[in-house]
């Protein structure tokens, strides 16, 4: 059985003979369409490369790109971009099979485009835009003909911005340059309703996988003609009940405006103005949550929302960046109630470059209903100009757009912790496989021992950094306790240089007893079942003086080995002691597949954690709501326990 899905494709995008002008301002010649050199404007355009329609066999592989003749397409730019003209398909995409699940509806697709004018450097694009065309279940509050994806509906996993431009539902001048246009071959009854959709910017300076913000800003995200081929990957989920069937519309968006004639012939950035890139803000990111809501129960819920907001706009100079925007509306469809128009009490924070700025904005009393599906949409709106409308000179030619404001958005999914964060907590850490948090060996990947990917000890780095009132607090020596159990020939160098990276003595200790004297920290190294430990492994009094340690500001974490190589009998006797509500097993639904995870949790102790990955793991799992739990895939639950006690 072969699984196969048809992504219908439209690409929408700015060249220079098309004259679909946003100028600040400026009138615009009419559009030439003859010849691409002829009769160009000078403001800001932005104009269509073409239709594809494309079929994927996600068995085979194979993937076949068709461009597309519309016989009323005024201004017909299909020529330049298929073969003979062009000889070369200016759009090609491509599955990477290791990474799809196709049955669970996740694709991903390297996606490459070509400049359609590599002898014509003076149309160098900026701002090219792959744009995927989906599903729209919820509609905005401040404006309720914005429609974005809701739960569960058709995601780019990895955006780099949103836009509201080519959507089916508003650019109505169907057949012309001027609005979306639909395919002769595109795919029957299906139709795009969102009418605010994802995209992945193409530019020099990022690769296949980088992501957006690291851009080097002093490109202008440019698409040039000389060496212009891009690739960028897309992560797409799907809803896996569709399938083998997935359609979705794709659409590229670019900016141009006529350069200045002294830097004849070859045309570098700095020979296009700023009014060559988009008008509205280029970039909208959340880029830290300093405070976060909390959601136990449909009883338990609240807080309040601290982050900081990033925004970026090509026509600012110097950070201002408020003077090229109007407002910046905040709203959630299930946070809080009203939409919120933040603009003027945003608390400047820093600006690393003269075109963007971040802000800090607070929002009191959220009601979040639930931990997961949390949405927030950002909307940026432009100063000037504040419309879609293009100023054609003459109005040659009909045209429908948004009855909107030209904006910028970001649709974010909030993290929930399930943490009351009100008073004092000390924390009890469970980490199953204490090998991959002790061991270098043990956090080996693709890119080698240590190598970026696995990131085990940024996580223990921030569990260690923990500031908890206490006398234990104040001590700098962390110990490895280890008398219950022989692990005198296991490794412990990974965790070692860690703790001595931060500052602090290491040791690893045999004592019968426990005993945290003079510790910030102590790591119980779970039993093996080698070794035959008591039942239970420890004594209530023991249990005693592990609960005064962490109710003093210290540090405990129980580190064991996966379930099958230990005794965990006797763990139920001590989690009660300690007040700890534990269940083993478990039905916690797995979400990857490759021992890898990408959806960490939010809390502030996995602040800058990416990436976590345990090469064997236990099974423990909690029913408890007031624990963190941050991992989980198929082949185990793959779990850090953050238990909670109050002081």
């Amino acid at each position: 059985m072969f699984d196969r899905f048809v992504v219908t494709c439209l690409l929408i995008c700015g060249t220079c003979f098309i004259m679909l002008a946003c100028g600040k301002g400026q009138e615009v010649a009419a559009p030439a369409t003859t010849s691409p050199t002829n009769n160009a404007a000078s403001a800001h355009q932005e104009m269509c490369w073409g239709i594809w329609d494309v079929e994927i066999n996600g068995d085979a592989g194979e993937v076949e790109a068709v461009p597309l003749r519309t016989a009323d397409f005024s201004a017909n730019v299909l020529r330049f971009l298929q073969p003979p003209i062009s000889p070369v398909q200016l759009l090609t995409i491509s599955l990477n099979l290791p990474e799809c699940k196709l049955r669970e509806g996740l694709v991903v697709m390297d996606i490459t485009l070509r400049h359609p004018f590599p002898e014509r450097k003076m149309f160098r694009g900026f701002d090219v835009r792959g744009i995927v065309m989906a599903d729209g279940g919820v509609a905005g509050k401040h404006d309720p003909a914005l429609l974005f994806r809701a739960p569960g509906q058709t995601e780019l996993l990895n955006p780099d911005g949103y836009t509201r431009r080519w959507n089916q539902s508003e650019f109505l001048t169907y057949g012309t340059i001027f609005g979306y246009t639909e395919g002769h071959k595109a795919a029957p009854n299906y139709k795009s309703l969102a009418t605010l959709n994802p995209y992945k910017l193409f530019t020099p300076s990022l690769d296949l996988s980088t992501p957006v913000y690291m851009q080097d800003l002093s490109q202008r995200a440019t698409f040039p003609v000389v060496d212009g081929v891009f690739k960028r990957r897309y992560r797409m989920q799907f809803d896996a009940t569709q399938q083998p069937m997935f359609k979705f519309k794709y659409g590229v968006d670019a900016s141009w405006s006529l350069p200045n004639p002294a830097y004849a012939p070859n045309y570098p950035v700095e020979a296009f103005d700023s009014w060559a890139n988009c008008q509205e803000a280029y970039y909208v990111a959340v880029k830290e949550y300093t405070e976060i809501p909390y959601y136990v129960d449909q009883w338990v819920a609240g807080g309040d929302l601290d982050f900081l907001l990033t925004i970026g706009d090509w026509q600012a100079k110097n950070g201002d960046v408020l003077s090229e925007i109007s407002h910046v509306w905040i709203e959630s469809p299930t946070l809080f109630e009203l939409p919120i128009d933040v603009r003027n009490t945003m608390e400047f924070v820093e600006s690393t470059h003269p075109t963007q700025a971040t802000y800090r904005i607070f929002i009191e009393d959220m009601m979040p209903d639930g931990l997961f599906d949390q949405q927030m949409l950002i909307t940026v709106e432009s100063a000037y100009p504040n419309t879609y409308e293009p100023m054609i000179q003459g109005a040659t030619t009909p045209f429908v757009w948004p009855s909107a404001p030209l904006a910028a958005y970001c649709l974010a999914d909030v993290p929930i912790t399930n943490l009351v964060p009100e008073g004092d907590y000390a924390y009890v850490y469970f980490l199953p496989d204490w090998c991959a948090t002790m061991r270098y060996q043990c956090t080996w990947d693709e890119q080698g021992p240590g190598g970026s990917g696995s990131q085990n000890q940024l996580l223990m780095a921030n569990f260690l950094k923990q500031n908890i009132e206490g006398y234990y607090n104040d001590y700098t020596h962390v110990q490895s306790w280890e008398g219950k159990t022989n692990t005198y020939d296991q490794n412990t160098d990974a965790l070692r240089d860690t703790v001595q990276s931060l500052g602090y003595s290491w040791a690893r200790t045999y004592n019968d007893y426990f005993n945290a004297a003079g510790s910030r920290a102590v790591i119980i190294i779970a039993l093996n079942t080698q070794d035959q430990p008591p039942d239970p492994p420890f004594t209530y009094e023991e249990a005693v003086a592990m609960q005064e340690f962490i109710d003093n500001g210290g540090l405990l974490f129980i580190m064991c080995e996966a379930s099958g190589y230990f005794a965990d009998e006797g763990y139920d006797q001590l989690f009660e002691w300690l007040g700890m509500l534990m269940e083993y097993g478990g039905g916690a639904e797995p979400e990857y597949t490759d021992g890898y995870t990408w959806n960490i949790t939010w809390h502030w102790l996995t602040d800058n954690v990416e990436l976590y990955h345990y090469y064997t793991c236990g099974t423990w799992v909690t029913m408890d709501p007031h624990v963190l739990t941050l991992i989980q895939t198929e082949t185990d639950q793959k779990l850090v326990l953050m238990y909670p006690l109050p002081l």
